[in-house]
């Protein structure tokens, strides 16, 4: 127990540490969440529309699968900013997280991608 407490208090000291740090860093994140029947939308499916919305904008992609728990699709364009998209399978629910980041203070291309890649998920939902 003895070794847990400093740990924990470090932890701590990082979490708050953090935020104050993030103040000071030259990016922007665009974020957004959704949840979907998985009746109407597979994670398959989530991340084949944000692949294809990404090749579309002309940015790098990596599709990584992870067989009825996860997709991963992640890229950008270097030197601009990168984006993540996760679709998670939970029980009977498809979340997809969205995440844009710019490497600028305010939103730019990357997060403006993320508003689209959102808006794709969401157009090819049953």
């Amino acid at each position: 127990m003895r070794a847990f407490v400093p740990s924990l208090v470090a932890a701590s000291f990082l979490c708050l540490a953090s935020p104050a740090l993030a103040q000071n860093a030259d990016f922007n994140l665009t974020y957004h969440v959704e949840r979907t029947p998985a009746s109407q939308l597979s994670i398959e499916t989530c991340g084949k529309a944000v692949a294809q919305a990404a090749r579309t904008a002309g940015m790098t992609t990596n599709v990584q699968t992870y067989p009825g728990q996860l997709v991963l699709v992640s890229g950008g364009t270097e030197g601009r900013g990168a984006f993540v998209v996760q679709c998670i399978a939970v029980e009977k629910t498809t979340v997809s997280v969205v995440q844009g980041i710019d490497y600028r203070k305010s939103k730019g291309a990357l997060g403006n991608f993320a508003d689209q890649a959102f808006a794709a998920v969401k157009a090819v939902i049953d």
